[in-house]
């Protein structure tokens, strides 16, 4: 087999904290928007150390202070590493209860991290998110997740509530309420399709990666239609909470 066949198939495996299917990475590592897959494998082990700090306990001192993000075999002891430690912990699980952090919705900054790899694996070219006439119907904005956060702690959501996201764009912001709130359902409604393709995507790599982390969140739904249409009218009316990002909308499309 040639060097090149051999690189090909190289894979890179994250044991998952909760027992489901190892996540895989394919080398060479795939370069995302902000920062390239190395960089994410290394900020996903951090993270599930914080959770579970008998994992931390478990693991090799210094493990995150040597390796080398372009280099296979280092990537891999890295891994390795990593696994040997999330096998250890599992096994001393066994029998018991497992880790009361199981099942529980995120922490702030694991789900800020867990959303960003959800938009990496999802949005595979995010520029052309952005094609559209400015300030047209069509128009595409994304709002930050800090922003939601901030929200989210102002308006203090409980379980009867139903939060409507009108012109939902990917489904990120969706996806947080339901992971952040305790709300009875989340319910995004995108118009372009473009968005709308990409929010099928986040949804599957929302459910993966939650799933691999062991969280939980609340019900939700990502719907692609016109929510101008008669057929969305009751369910905007059942609606207790609405946000609209309407900067991204024309004069006309925020007076209707």
């Amino acid at each position: 087999m040639s060097k090149g066949n051999e690189n090909e198939i190289r894979v890179l495996r994250l044991k998952s904290p909760a027992g489901a299917e190892a996540a895989i990475y394919k080398w060479p590592l795939p370069k995302y928007e902000t920062r390239d897959g190395a960089f994410e494998i290394i900020d996903t082990i951090r993270w599930v150390c914080k959770d579970y700090p008998d994992l931390e306990m478990a693991m090799e001192k210094h493990i995150l202070a040597d390796y080398d993000t372009k280099n296979f075999e280092s990537m891999k002891e890295l891994c390795n590493k990593y696994n040997r430690a999330i096998d250890s912990i599992l096994q001393l699980w066994q029998g018991t209860s497992k880790s009361a952090l199981l099942q529980t919705q995120p922490s702030t900054g694991l789900l800020k991290h867990i959303m960003q790899q959800v938009y990496n694996h999802s949005v595979l070219e995010p520029e052309k998110l952005n094609q559209y006439e400015p300030f047209s119907p069509e128009v595409y904005g994304e709002t930050s997740f800090d922003l939601i956060s901030q929200m989210l702690c102002e308006l203090k959501l409980k379980d009867d509530d139903v939060f409507l996201d009108l012109g939902s764009g990917v489904g990120q912001v969706v996806l947080q309420v339901a992971a952040a709130s305790p709300c009875k359902l989340c319910l995004g409604i995108e118009k372009a399709p473009l968005p709308g393709k990409y929010s099928q995507n986040m949804d599957k790599e929302f459910r993966k990666w939650m799933r691999w982390y062991g969280k939980k969140y609340r019900p939700y739904k990502l719907e692609t239609g016109d929510f101008l249409e008669e057929e969305w009218k009751d369910r905007i009316a059942s609606a207790t909470v609405i946000f609209v990002n309407n900067y991204a909308f024309g004069p006309e499309v925020d007076h209707q």
